[in-house]
């Protein structure tokens, strides 16, 4: 992971924003390859392209496991983009006049940057008010479809500790369900704990399902 100073956040003169910076997370999976789209995913880049970001982002302030560091909270979020095909998925444009894309690309490897803000010496109310604050200005900063993962994440940290995650969420891209699972899965993993392997259909399994005669004449 590498750092180095950034200004992800409009800040007042007092406001720890102002000491925001931007972190790279690697990720390398053992997955990766291209298809077409689910028709799902159809559906999302129609809204992502169509719609203002207010009216498809939402944040969150996830959960911090007790006593969590700030390494431990960075690599947690690597090994969910690992663990998670759908966070590593991109869709690159079309050859339509539209751009719309007609592929879906899973990267085995890359990186995503985070922001990470030191706000140490507040207490938890103002912790919590300044992750509300970071999160509601987030949302209206639009999704990149050629990007990964459709989730951005800000860390508020003291030093090496892990005060708070703040996570904007593309409701095109994981709905209440699946926004549940990567929290529940993020935080397990914060707390260093193994998870078992993913088992469900990945998005270039279901599209290949769509795809198939038995799917075609139902």
């Amino acid at each position: 992971m590498t750092a180095h100073n950034a200004a992800p956040h409009d800040a007042a003169p007092n406001d720890p924003a102002r000491t925001g910076r931007q972190v790279t997370v690697r990720f390398a999976a053992t997955t990766g390859g291209s298809g077409p789209l689910t028709r799902g995913q159809g559906d999302m880049v129609r809204c992502i392209m169509c719609d203002a970001p207010e009216q498809i982002n939402r944040e969150s302030v996830w959960p911090v496991p007790p006593g969590a560091t700030l390494a431990a909270g960075l690599r947690a979020l690597g090994a969910l983009v690992e663990r998670h095909e759908s966070l590593r998925t991109s869709f690159p444009p079309g050859f339509g006049p539209d751009g719309f894309p007609d592929s879906q690309v899973v990267h085995g490897d890359g990186r995503f940057a985070v922001t990470v803000i030191e706000a140490g010496g507040l207490d938890d109310r103002e912790l919590d008010a300044l992750a509300a604050r970071l999160g509601e200005a987030d949302v209206a900063v639009p999704v990149e479809l050629t990007a990964v993962p459709r989730v951005r994440f800000t860390l508020l940290a003291d030093g090496p500790d892990l005060l708070r995650l703040v996570a904007v969420v593309c409701r095109a891209g994981a709905d209440g369900a699946a926004t549940g699972l990567l929290i529940q899965d993020w935080y397990a993993l914060a707390a260093g704990k193994e998870l078992p392997p993913v088992t469900a259909p990945t998005p270039i399994q279901i599209a290949a399902a769509e795809r198939s005669p038995g799917a075609a004449a139902r």
